[in-house]
């Protein structure tokens, strides 16, 4: 056990009594800094360069960061023909017969001879 092991159980041990409290709590008051005195120590006023500079960094900023956030945003496609089967169903109309639509929709039309033609005889 070190040498300030045992000083602390030594005062751990015993209870301090104070034989003239008043004067302790005079001399802690008349320690304290006056009020008038904390006045006279006030922080230093900023400079209004400063605070100006800091209101336009603050607000370009502020700008920035709202730019990368409307340049980063997904674009928006919409498929051709997307509401052509969706948006014409009556109130009453069924699960079967809105996907029937859908797959109607989404199949290939068919394409004519002479437009068959015409496709072949442009590649070559």
């Amino acid at each position: 056990m070190t040498q300030i092991d045992k000083i602390l159980d030594r005062l751990q041990g015993q209870m301090p009594v104070l034989e003239n409290p008043d004067e302790m709590v005079e001399n802690i008051m008349a320690s304290l800094p006056d009020r008038a005195d904390d006045l006279s120590h006030e922080a230093p006023r900023q400079n209004a360069f400063l605070v100006a500079l800091q209101i336009v960094t603050s607000a370009a900023a502020i700008l920035l960061i709202g730019l990368f956030i409307y340049v980063n945003q997904p674009v928006k496609t919409e498929a051709q023909n997307a509401h052509a089967y969706t948006t014409d169903f009556p109130h009453s109309s069924t699960l079967e017969h809105m996907y029937t639509r859908y797959l109607q929709a989404s199949q290939p039309k068919p394409i004519s001879y002479t437009r068959l033609k015409q496709m072949l005889y442009a590649e070559n």
